[in-house]
């Protein structure tokens, strides 16, 4: 038990957080600058067959960790021994100390069977790169050393579309930029031997001029202007199509050579792979941001064929990502910028419904005999906005990123069958299969509303789901108005920051929404301090299926002083008890004798400064002033004479007067009959008036108690001795 505790169980004083809500900074587990992070002894990347982690931290830290993508909590798993990793999962682990906790381990692993896949390639699309920027060389750097942790010699590297960022047709010379930053990855990493494999996208300005800026065996040219070619990846037929110039004739050009490879009994039973920067309709995520309807004609009558596309940016944590009905589609993602359904976000402080994320992810391709795998990494997930609430356009900065190299989603794995109808009939990701299981709030914390220096903030501890929950609904009904609230309907989605790697525990929802929908509009509708509202939450995930609604009521600016009262009485308490264990005009109590404080001018100073805190704790404040503390100044104030409390008790230490009242029990009868002056007669009246006085005297050190114990003890026995001589 520390001095802390141990002190206020000697006085009887409550303790901060017993029963009490602990600030959020603590019940939200936030990261401390001084505690690292742990440490695992395998890091993250490719491994054959389950790993064997050992996690290590700073010396009486304890470590909570998960494997889902979620942040661990102090209820998450225990770290008690060595940690058996046997499917491709991302690890998270964090160093609780009695400051509060570490930021987090991030390590994503990729566990694979003891099987050389037939072919291995990456997928990355959207790198939307138009300057050398240092920062943005820093960033690839780190996002090829995480490609080379999963695959150090991949066969292929396809950048399926917008390699530079072009708007009007006259930005050909930044190609100049993505192909330095892969020339130069490719040889820093190893990977001289990689094929490079691009196409053509919307913003890549026109196809000749592209194709001119690239090396000729990164974008072969087979027909003039076309943009579309034909291909091997180890062995494995692969097509790039223009999906930005979709006609007949490619249209003929293609299915006559998909027609032939599935004709042919050596090539029947293999995968085909297909990349367009755009997607197809009624395809990946529900169709959107899709065209070229006959490319998806073209395909229809080929189930072997697997294609990949990109320009939504559209994310692959989501598990509409990929699409099975005539044939195999799978978004690849985005590695600039990444997007969700325009749901509402933060910003600052306000809402705006908005659909970009600040992520990068691409996926990576492994062929077996039997079966086609696909891994889906994140290269950034950390928390982040693409826009600051100036409006600036900004994000990804200063690399590494903790989440660089983590998990984004459980690997999708398509079967191999003998023929297209063999294929087919193996398809799992089909409309038919999709998930049907609704998110449950299970044993999640109850919402709360904190005023906060810039509004009012929802703190809402997430629900669960077997896969993950994705957005909320949020409507509000004004009770002391009798009137719904003018905020949210119930159709709008709050995103749930679910691609942010690890998934928080506890979203900070700041309720106010910004003028016209814009990260730099004022914050136009916000709730009326002092009225009550019944909250309902709705939690959905990917496929839409919802939880049962949960509600909870409110006041608005309202604050919890529950943790900052309890730690004025604690304060209280302490301060009481050094007063008295010091003499200082309070009437002691039995328990004082308990305590010593061996400086007590050090005690009276740490003292000074806990009066002052408690002087300038935050008053209480009606809930519709307009204006007065915040609920993070309250719970900063709380944690602050908390913290000062436990430094005062630092200084007092408990001690046992019990071996003084024995000795005092076990001589007392024999000095009433000592009569006569003889030294050893002497002796011991004056040892047991020593001890008898300490026995009542406040702030005795237990060296003290036990030098008179130990002497009336002795001068008993001495007389005793004498006596019997």
């Amino acid at each position: 038990m520390s001095a802390p505790r141990m002190v206020a169980a000697l006085v009887g004083g409550s303790l901060l957080f017993a029963g009490a809500a602990a600030p959020a900074a603590f019940a939200a587990g936030g990261a401390t600058a001084e505690a690292a992070p742990p440490r695992a002894s395998v890091d993250g990347g490719r491994h054959i067959g389950a790993q064997t982690v050992t996690l290590t931290a700073e010396a009486d830290a304890e470590i909570r960790y998960t494997l889902d993508g979620t942040t661990p909590t102090p209820r998450s798993p225990l770290y008690t021994e060595p940690l058996r990793i046997d499917e491709t999962s991302t690890l998270t682990a964090v160093a609780y100390t009695d400051d509060g906790r570490s930021a987090p381990l991030l390590e994503g692993y990729f566990i694979k069977a003891d099987e050389e896949p037939l072919a291995q390639f990456a997928v990355m699309s959207d790198i939307h790169l138009s300057s050398d920027r240092p920062d943005l060389v820093a960033k690839w750097e780190t996002y090829f050393d995480a490609l080379a942790r999963i695959a150090p010699e991949p066969d292929a590297i396809i950048s399926n579309g917008d390699q530079i960022n072009d708007n009007y047709y006259n930005s050909a010379a930044d190609h100049r930029f993505p192909r330095a930053m892969l020339e130069q990855n490719l040889a820093r990493t190893g990977m001289d031997d990689t094929q490079v494999l691009l196409s053509f996208g919307n913003h890549d300005d026109y196809v000749q001029r592209m194709a001119a800026e690239y090396p000729a065996d990164w974008f072969p040219q087979e027909t003039e202007n076309g943009g579309y070619y034909q291909t091997e990846i180890a062995g494995f037929p692969a097509f790039i199509v223009n999906t930005e110039r979709w006609n007949s004739t490619q249209a003929s050009w293609l299915y006559g050579r998909l027609s032939s490879l599935t004709a042919d009994p050596e090539t029947t039973g293999s995968p085909i792979f297909v990349f367009g920067h755009r997607p197809l309709p009624a395809t990946v995520w529900d169709g959107a941001q899709s065209s070229n309807s006959g490319l998806r004609s073209n395909l229809a009558d080929f189930p072997q064929v697997v294609y990949f596309s990109g320009h939504s940016h559209l994310n692959i944590n989501d598990e509409r990502s990929i699409h099975q009905d005539a044939f195999t589609s799978v978004n690849d993602g985005s590695m600039s910028y990444g997007e969700t359904d325009s749901v509402y976000q933060s910003f600052g402080n306000g809402l705006v419904k908005n659909a970009t994320l600040a992520s990068a992810q691409s996926v990576l391709v492994e062929v077996y005999d039997d079966r086609v795998e696909i891994d889906r990494i994140n290269y950034a997930a950390d928390e982040g906005r693409t826009y600051d609430e100036n409006g600036v356009w900004g994000f990804q900065k200063n690399p590494p990123f903790a989440s660089t190299g983590t998990v984004a989603g459980p690997t999708w794995v398509i079967a191999r069958g003998a023929d297209g109808a063999a294929t087919k009939a193996a398809f799992t990701y089909t409309a038919a299969n999709r998930n049907a299981v609704a998110p449950v709030w299970a044993d999640a914390a109850e919402p709360t509303v904190r005023r906060t220096d810039g509004g009012l903030v929802l703190r809402l501890p997430q629900a669960q789901d077997d896969q993950y929950v994705k957005s909320y609904s949020l409507v509000l009904n004004d009770v002391t108005a009798g009137e719904p609230a003018n905020f949210l309907t119930a159709r709008d989605r709050i995103n749930a920051q679910y691609t942010q790697m690890p998934r928080p525990e506890v979203l900070q929802i700041p309720l106010g929404l910004r003028a016209g929908n814009s990260v730099t509009g004022p914050i136009d509708r916000e709730l009326t301090l002092g009225h009550v509202y019944e909250a309902t939450l709705v939690a959905y995930d990917s496929y839409g299926n919802a939880a049962e609604p949960r509600s909870f009521r409110f006041v608005a600016g309202a604050l919890d002083r529950v943790a900052l009262d309890a730690a004025l009485a604690e304060a209280e308490e302490i301060a009481a008890t050094v007063r008295r264990v010091l003499g200082e005009e309070l009437e002691p109590g039995t328990a004082d004798l308990g305590i010593h404080i061996a400086d007590p001018a050090a005690a009276l100073a740490a003292l000074a400064e806990l009066d002052e805190a408690v002087s300038q704790a935050p008053t209480e404040i009606p809930a519709d002033a307009p204006s007065g503390p915040s609920q993070d100044a309250v719970d900063a104030s709380a944690v602050h004479i908390s913290a000062l409390s436990d430094g005062i008790a630092d200084h007092l230490v408990a001690v046992d007067r019990a071996g003084l009242a024995d000795a005092l029990a076990a001589a007392g009868d024999t000095v009433a009959t000592v009569r006569g002056k003889a030294p050893w007669k002497r002796a011991l009246v004056d040892a047991y008036a020593h001890a008898d006085a300490l026995r009542t005297t406040l702030n005795v050190s237990q060296t003290r108690l036990d030098a008179a114990t130990d002497d009336l003890e002795a001068a008993l026995a001495h007389y005793l001795a004498k006596i019997d001589d």
